[in-house]
């Protein structure tokens, strides 16, 4: 493998936690967001990406590197709307922010509300994180 790409990324941001979820590279490097990361500011919009300090937790086989990615394919990740439950009606939700790169394509997915049943393929794709990572997929 030539460049070390981002396979997936996930942030969950809150304005009342540190972020929480995980980014895989495509050599199958695991990493969380750091726990003294700050807390987003009270105007700072939360589906916007943010400079974030990350912490190496683990190493992905190759074959778990490939079952992510066909994950990611299987679920039609990169068919998403860039945006979900804008309409959702609560006063300064939480997001989680998905990032995808496979097979050249790249998606980005602004989940406001982040919870599970807001998407049948977020949840899947969930699923697989955390049958390959155990439940700490940063949920």
């Amino acid at each position: 493998m030539s460049d070390r790409i981002i396979v997936l990324q996930k942030v969950i941001s809150q304005r009342t936690q540190p972020p929480v979820g995980l980014r895989i590279w495509s050599d199958g490097l695991v990493q969380r967001p750091a726990a003294d990361n700050p807390l987003p500011a009270a105007t700072e919009r939360l589906d916007k990406d943010r400079d974030l300090r990350w912490e190496d937790d683990r190493r992905l086989s190759r074959s778990q590197i490939e079952a992510v990615q066909e994950a990611i394919r299987q679920v039609g990740f990169f068919a998403l709307p860039p945006v979900m439950l804008i309409n959702y009606c609560k006063e300064d939700p939480g997001t989680a922010i998905w990032t995808a790169n496979v097979d050249g394509q790249t998606a980005r997915v602004v989940v406001f509300d982040p919870r599970p049943r807001r998407s049948a393929e977020l949840d899947r794709l969930s699923a697989v994180l955390d049958e390959i990572l155990g439940k700490t997929s940063g949920n």
